[in-house]
């Protein structure tokens, strides 16, 4: 389904050397990303689709979760089952056991998927996790041109999303958007000058994009504050 090319692995800087390793802010900003999940307090069953070099996956185990994921470069999975998760090939997905997980994340994923394969990938999702289970799905932001540089800045990326084109999605796979919102802003835990940003051009671009909504949007569930997007879904009932 998701096209790789040369160099990508060296181009994003991951290694098995760092993989799954804590960066200053991750707990936080994580914690924020998947906050409905993060509020329950008994031990998840998680499967991560597209881990990268392991930060969500690290996240996690440091909460106590029960951790998986797939990845589709073979380096990246050799890295995690080294570093004692539970990981497979992308391929080997439609495999895995359904409804087995009580949360689904995929960061910077959906955006890989080819628009024609983009409902077949999500309902894939959709098999996986329980009746009262999580998809957190985070991309680039196809509704705000502050999403530009990040959707078309990677070769690789081969879908823009936005969220009417979301809904569509959902519907075809039974699943209901139940929260839309912009993601994570990395703040004083990270640094510094995120942190700045985040109480100086954070707040200005979000009442910008306030006012924007309301004169041409309304009713709609557009994120125009933000340069990625995070949708939480649910199987219909």
């Amino acid at each position: 389904m998701v096209r790789m090319v040369d160099g990508y692995l060296d181009w994003k800087g991951w290694s098995q050397d760092s993989f799954g390793a804590p960066r200053r802010g991750d707990d936080a900003y994580y914690r924020r990303e998947v906050r409905e999940a993060a509020r329950i307090r008994r031990p998840l069953d998680v499967l991560e689709i597209g881990f990268g070099n392991g930060e969500f996956l690290g996240f996690g185990r440091r909460r106590g979760w029960r951790m998986s994921g797939t990845e589709l470069l073979p380096e990246l999975v050799d890295a995690a089952n080294a570093a004692g998760f539970s990981a497979h090939a992308a391929d080997a997905l439609p495999a895995l056991p359904d409804e087995d997980f009580d949360l689904v994340a995929a960061f910077d994923v959906f955006e890989h998927i080819p628009p024609e394969l983009s409902v077949e990938f999500l309902g894939l999702l959709a098999d996986k996790v329980r009746r009262d289970g999580l998809i957190v799905l985070r991309f680039p932001n196809a509704d705000s041109w502050i999403g530009n540089p990040f959707q078309y800045g990677d070769v690789t990326h081969v879908n823009a999303i936005g969220i009417l084109k979301m809904e569509y999605y959902a519907s075809r796979c039974g699943l209901v958007i139940e929260r839309v919102r912009g993601g994570t802003r990395r703040g004083f835990r990270t640094s510094l000058i995120h942190g700045l940003h985040l109480i100086t051009a954070g707040v200005a671009i979000r009442i910008g994009a306030g006012v924007a909504k309301a004169m041409f949007f309304p009713g709609l569930r557009v994120v125009l504050s933000s340069s990625s997007v995070v949708v939480v879904l649910r199987r219909a009932s």
